[in-house]
């Protein structure tokens, strides 16, 4: 098991390997927050996908540790993050019994660790919080960093707090139930953690898709693609360990997103527009992710900042890993939605672009035909590659 330490003011540890989900009991005993003991209540919140997979050997382990247990389990999916969902937990943890002394965890996915997150931040002004992610993308970035929080209809994450778990315990055995087009998702993530800071990290990748790339190449079946990652575990675990080293040292330094931290919103902004405006119904949030990340690419490019050599590297690889159709979204719509979304301060819109692999900077003085350029030739060249 790796112990990657995470360095903030509050400061946790995340523990990453295979099988150690049912070392929980262990690390719950084993840490110093003073609420989390024998006599105080443990409150799980998870979805039905992850449940019937591992909400009843938890709770069998945790009870044979002496720990109380009470649980809820929502429908899966991104409409879970409303302010009528969050209400109806917090009256449940009234009912059933919580305190500030208890602790809440999030069983699940990125959606499941910002919201019973967001509410263990709230409820009686902050109880215990542990994440246990069991996607990929959850792995590598929702459960590092603290951020946590709920949707408004305006927009994705607009309600939220910043507050750290106890520790995260992330089982990379649990990816094996993960839909196929979840891995695609987290590994978007992962290429974007390269992208911005570490060009090792993208070679690693690279490399290991290295023979789906090439000019006559089509999109991978993300099945394929879930096939081929999950033969090669200790890989795996590295590209998971490199992502969120790499992501706690960008939190270490920029805990509140005041500066560096806004580089990993890279592809993000795009993304998050995209989301919205289909209702997240049609994208996966790792897929508006790679689409966001093609358009920020693209961006780079005409701003002068980004070589073809290294775009062409880029392009090699997003383009093996396919996403839903494009079919209705237009340029200027989502340029308009770039307005509303929470990383834009001072009025302006900061867009996340690369100098080179593994090197990002934030630039604000862009002209709006440059970018709606941009998002129309990325829009197209999907059409293309969606027929």
């Amino acid at each position: 098991m790796d112990t990657i330490s995470i360095k903030t003011r509050d400061s946790y540890n995340v523990y990453l390997g295979k099988g150690i989900l049912q070392g929980l009991p262990g690390l719950l005993n084993d840490t110093s927050y003073e609420a989390i003991s024998g006599r105080n209540l443990i409150y799980i919140v998870t979805d039905r996908n992850v449940s019937r997979h591992y909400l009843k050997g938890i709770i069998s382990g945790l009870k044979k540790n002496g720990y109380k247990i009470k649980y809820s389990v929502f429908s899966p999916g991104e409409a879970l993050k409303n302010h009528q969902s969050l209400f109806k937990l917090l009256q449940t943890m009234v009912k059933r019994g919580l305190t500030r002394d208890s602790a809440v965890i999030g069983l699940g996915g990125g959606v499941i660790g910002d919201f019973s997150g967001f509410a263990a931040s709230i409820y009686m002004r902050g109880c215990g919080f542990i994440q246990i992610p069991t996607t990929l993308l959850a792995q590598v970035d929702s459960s590092v960093g603290g951020k946590v929080g709920i949707n408004l209809k305006a927009g994705k994450n607009l309600v939220g707090s910043f507050y750290n778990p106890v520790f995260v315990l992330s089982d990379i055995s649990t990816l094996h139930t993960l839909e196929a087009r979840e891995i695609i998702c987290g590994l978007a993530e992962i290429i974007k953690s390269g992208l911005i800071f570490s060009k090792e990290l993208f070679e690693d990748v690279l490399d290991f898709f290295r023979d789906y790339i090439g000019e006559n190449k089509k999109t991978a079946p993300s099945v394929e693609i879930k096939k081929l990652l999950l033969s090669d575990m200790d890989f795996l675990q590295e590209i998971i360990h490199k992502s969120i080293s790499i992501k706690g040292e960008i939190v270490r330094v920029d805990e509140r997103e005041s500066d560096l931290r806004m580089i990993l919103n890279f592809g993000h902004t795009f993304g998050h527009a995209v989301e919205k405006l289909t209702r997240y119904r049609r994208f996966l949030h790792g897929e508006a992710v790679l689409l966001g990340m093609k358009i920020a690419c693209e961006l780079s490019l005409a701003c002068g900042r980004v070589g073809e050599n290294d775009l062409r590297k880029i392009r090699g690889l997003l383009n093996i890993f396919g996403i839903p159709s494009v079919k209705g979204l237009k340029a200027k719509t989502i340029f308009n939605q770039l307005g509303v979304d929470k990383k834009k301060k001072e009025g302006k819109i900061h867009y996340i672009v690369l100098d080179e692999i593994g090197r990002a900077v934030s630039e604000t003085e862009i002209d709006e035909s440059k970018v709606i350029a941009c998002i129309e030739k990325v829009l197209a060249e999907q059409a293309g590659n969606n027929k």
